[in-house]
């Protein structure tokens, strides 16, 4: 069956430059220009610019995740009225965000002090040994593991570090149930976990709930490109990052994420 993509303006190559450019993920993969997903009811979705088809009859909470991690929840018209000029650098982009907290938090803790492509390398080591094998018109994707096939599990063997295994298996028995929580109760209960600091809460408030001011100042490419924007300095110290971005209020989330936006798009 065929589900809508987010309302225009929404370029869709341009929203998914991130699965096209730190390795082939497993969980979100991506073939012959089209994003294949497994949603958490199990459903397997192929999202396009023509549509998206789903493996079987969605759900009203099937369509809304797939909504949520296509970024629909974003006001651009408005945030293009307010920074033309940072809208203009990729117009239609919304960022993608994720849906499950438990993927999110996993992914945040692999991608610590690593680059981003090794990252990945170890996201689906991880996932093969943990998650669901699905397939989708002779495409095969994976469902990122629960935290229940997680806990307790053995994670050695698949490239984490001590420290990170630590966090992981913190994570699978921790409560990730996070509805209704401010964002300082939410920040506080996550940083309660070991290996769970203020730049992981902060990418999780921006790329899992859609926070309109969050961002993550202390973030090496986020310093990088907001300095960029307003100077001609390589880079700025997380302080100066989050004085710059103040003016930008309830659109800092959308302005630093078009900030991130490459110059060269990935083919």
């Amino acid at each position: 069956m065929r589900l809508d993509l987010p309302p225009a303006p929404y370029d869709f190559h341009r929203s998914t430059f991130r699965y096209r450019t730190f390795g082939d993920d497993l969980a979100s993969a991506w073939r012959d220009g089209a994003l294949y997903r497994v949603l958490r009811s199990g459903v397997v979705v192929r999202i396009s610019a023509a549509g998206v088809t789903a493996s079987a009859e969605a759900t009203a909470a099937d369509r809304a995740e797939l909504l949520h991690i296509l970024g629909a929840g974003f006001d651009l018209e408005t945030f293009a009225a307010a920074y033309p000029r940072i809208y203009a650098r990729a117009p239609g982009f919304r960022p993608p965000l994720a849906a499950d907290p438990f993927e999110s938090l996993v992914g945040a803790v692999t991608a610590q002090q690593i680059s981003l492509r090794a990252a990945c390398a170890i996201r689906n080591r991880f996932v093969q040994r943990f998650g669901v094998r699905r397939e989708l018109d002779g495409v095969e994707v994976w469902a990122f593991p629960r935290q229940a096939a997680v806990a307790g599990a053995d994670l050695e063997g698949v490239g984490l570090s001590r420290a990170k295994i630590r966090s992981i298996a913190a994570l699978a028995e921790a409560d990730l149930d996070l509805t209704g929580l401010t964002d300082p109760e939410l920040r506080a209960r996550l940083t309660e976990l070991p290996g769970i600091g203020g730049w992981t809460v902060d990418w999780f408030l921006a790329r899992t709930l859609g926070r309109p001011e969050a961002f993550a100042a202390g973030d090496l490419g986020v310093r990088k490109a907001v300095a960029r924007w307003f100077s001609d300095d390589p880079i700025w110290p997380e302080t100066r990052v989050r004085e710059a971005c103040l003016q930008f209020g309830e659109h800092a989330n959308l302005a630093v994420h078009y900030l991130l936006v490459p110059d060269t798009e990935p083919g």
